[in-house]
């Protein structure tokens, strides 16, 4: 199984992709609270229309074990260009 991930400066980038969009943050808050050295999970996307994706995203916040969800509308090329994918185990069954 495959994840979608970023960096925390791949996600400041797609935030600031995702500004005056439809789903976007408020920048300058979610800069000044992200975890610096975080990764950061893509949950859900979807086609929103023939420029951008709708993406949702778990986010590793400073001192906190709890990420935050948010959702950003970004472009296809940003992002190719911030995430990549990563091999995760799937759960096993108890």
């Amino acid at each position: 199984m495959k994840a979608t991930i970023t960096t925390s400066s791949g996600m400041v980038s797609l935030v600031l992709n995702a500004k005056d969009r439809n789903r976007s943050v408020y920048e300058d808050k979610l800069i000044s609270c992200i975890d610096h050295d975080g990764i950061h999970v893509m949950g859900l996307s979807f086609l929103h229309n023939d420029v951008e994706m709708r993406t949702q995203w778990f986010v590793k916040m400073q001192d906190s074990d709890e990420p935050a969800e948010i959702w950003l509308d970004v472009d296809f090329d940003a992002l190719d260009k911030y995430t990549t994918q990563m091999d995760v185990q799937k759960e096993m069954s108890q």
